[in-house]
């Protein structure tokens, strides 16, 4: 192994756009997410973070939430093995995060995001975060940012190879994959992993103390070929099967979650030296039931069909062109009642331009959503960048978005509110950046506003002992700065990460909950011979457990140490201690969160 190799695969993570300071091969990073094409990573305006395969299996992450919780930017707040997981995305919840699996959205439509705690990392190639508005290119929920897992097929990869890991709380995991050609112009791919674990208890006394576990079986799978010079077809599925143990809210003894998720996308792409054109047709299935010794509970199942065609047109050497055509229909069902309304369909039309001349570059999208539920959308984003320098660069952003109401929202049985309107918001940043020889370094300023949020209030308000009911009365300011820089110091590469953010309820004026004023982050790399290190040191400052910010959690410092020694080219080992120093923190009243644990897995290539 080279350190150049090291540098490419890492020097992405924590970083904008424009910051690689490794490797000058890390500028030839090519990105999907950012404008809904591929193209190099220094020509994204909008802050993005990229996390490789390589990256992933240095740091030895059990969970999404292990990755994301180092990028900057990012909040986690999570209970532990296969329970319930919080993403702050700038200071907005997640619920205002997209994620998409190969650029497909997932997530539940009852609810109105995806379950964190039930993505798995099997067959990831790797992930592009989004920070900042996105729905003029994305529509309904991309207003802090959008999540891209991607599991594609790497072009010219050839692999085949099995892990097995075991830690503590009995946590262990099992895993395979095979990618390579078929035939002339074809090929295939498969990964599989099954994981799971005793756990710990998830909730402190008074409620039920238990090992509260988790057992999971994932497949990642896409088969594909050439057709001619131009062509591409392709099929990608994706399929988890999950059981873990939570402690109920409400005391009931022995409370489990059942889920299934899966996600089938069928590709058919055309591509010259112009026309880059891709057409779309996925399904995907979000099914979940909780139950206890009490109740069998009932099992509610979103299910969402996506037809998109999207298109890239170079129109001269400045001028770029694109836009494409979305429609897709979510449907839900509930064993335990009926919805007033259980299908809804979303029509939607999207362009966007990117002009370039001399030392500024311009981009501009806009879209429009059409809902039979709750309406039309607009929305829109301009950004600009201009190089001062060839060192300095500074750019900046400014757009709208929206979150869709829930099928909850609009029509849960007796408390649904179908008159409920889309939340919306206008975001705006700008950011100052630098790359250097030694030092690469950015500094981000952003501002979100957020009206007509959902909350619960009275049906009538002049009556606040009556009928509560979903409605939008809620408004909430985000402000913040994002620092981050990379560099090397010897054989030491060193990405940290500073955020201030002040994320208030503007009608109590209060910090909203779980959110830190003050967070950072330092992720240290090493590689040397057949050794690979890694550390992370993530601060989280004090934040609130309530509203009316009267449960105060301390702040507190996490640090992870996780090494690698590569036996021979094919075998591998790697060692994990995640919260070195045993650090007893709160993270969210009364759950319990996991005290120093060890890991240890064995990687065989052949």
């Amino acid at each position: 192994m080279k350190k150049t190799l090291l540098a490419v695969a890492l020097a992405p993570l924590c970083l904008p756009s424009q910051v690689f300071a490794a490797d000058e091969s890390s500028n030839d990073v090519m990105v999907v997410t950012a404008n809904r094409f591929e193209q190099p990573i220094k020509n994204v305006i909008a802050p993005i973070s990229v996390v490789t395969k390589e990256e992933i299996d240095a740091i030895q992450a059990k969970s999404i939430a292990e990755v994301l919780r180092r990028l900057p930017g990012v909040q986690v707040v999570s209970g532990g093995y296969g329970q319930a997981t919080e993403v702050y995305v700038r200071g907005t919840t997640s619920r205002h995060l997209l994620v998409m699996i190969n650029g497909v959205r997932i997530g539940s439509a009852t609810l109105g995001s995806a379950d964190f705690s039930q993505i798995p990392l099997t067959g990831i190639e790797r992930i592009e975060l989004i920070r900042g508005s996105r729905a003029a290119l994305y529509g309904s929920d991309a207003i802090g940012g959008v999540l891209n897992i991607i599991t594609a097929y790497q072009p010219g990869e050839s692999v085949a190879e099995v892990t097995a890991g075991g830690g503590s709380d009995g946590f262990y995991q099992l895993g395979g994959s095979v990618a390579g050609g078929l035939g002339e112009s074809g090929w295939g791919k498969i990964a599989l992993k099954k994981e799971g674990a005793d756990g710990f208890s998830a909730r402190k006394e008074p409620f039920e103390q238990d090992d509260d576990g988790f057992k999971n079986s994932n497949v990642v799978a896409e088969v594909g070929t050439h057709v001619g010079d131009h062509w591409k077809l392709s099929l990608q599925g994706y399929y988890h099967d999950g059981e873990s143990d939570y402690d109920d809210s409400y005391g009931a003894p022995n409370a489990q979650s059942e889920s299934s998720l899966f996600n089938i996308a069928a590709k058919a792409g055309y591509s010259d030296n112009k026309l880059d054109s891709q057409f779309t047709v996925a399904q995907n299935q979000d099914e979940n039931r909780n139950f206890n010794d009490v109740s069998n509970g009932s099992k509610i199942k979103t299910e969402r069909t996506v037809v998109n065609w999207q298109n890239h047109y170079q129109l001269t050497d400045g001028l770029e062109l694109g836009g494409g055509l979305e429609w897709y229909r979510d449907s839900v069902s509930n064993t335990g009642m009926q919805y007033a309304e259980d299908e809804r369909d979303n029509t939607a039309v999207y362009l966007t331009s990117i002009y370039r001349i001399s030392d500024w570059q311009f981009e501009g999208s806009v879209r429009t959503d059409d809902n039979d539920s709750y309406g039309t959308n607009n929305t829109w984003q301009l950004a600009t960048a201009y190089n001062i320098t060839s060192e300095l660069k500074v750019s900046a952003n400014a757009g709208t978005g929206f979150k869709a109401p829930t099928f909850n929202d609009l029509y849960w049985p007796d408390s649904g509110n179908p008159n409920l309107k889309p939340e919306e918001s206008k975001n705006y940043e700008i950011s100052l950046s630098g790359t250097h020889q030694l030092l690469d370094w950015s500094i981000t300023g952003y501002q979100s506003e957020i009206d007509q949020l959902i909350a619960w209030a009275p049906k009538d308000a002049s009556n606040p002992s009556g009928d509560w009911i979903p409605m939008n009365v809620d408004e909430a300011e985000i402000q913040g700065i994002e620092l981050t820089a990379g560099f090397a110091t010897g054989m030491l590469y060193h990405d940290v990460s500073y955020d201030y953010l002040d994320a208030k309820d503007k009608g109590l004026d209060k910090q909203l909950i779980r959110r830190s004023r003050d967070s950072a982050k330092w992720n240290v790399s090493y590689l040397a011979d057949q050794w690979q290190l890694d550390v992370s040191a993530i601060y989280k400052g004090t934040s609130y457990d309530d509203a009316a910010n009267t449960k105060k959690l301390d702040a507190y410092t996490l640090v992870d140490v996780a090494a690698s020694y590569f036996v021979t080219d094919n075998l591998s080992v790697r060692g994990r201690i995640a919260n070195l120093f045993d650090k007893d923190y709160v993270a969210k009243e009364t759950y319990n969160v996991q005290e120093r644990s060890y890991y240890a897995t064995a990687t065989y290539k052949f």
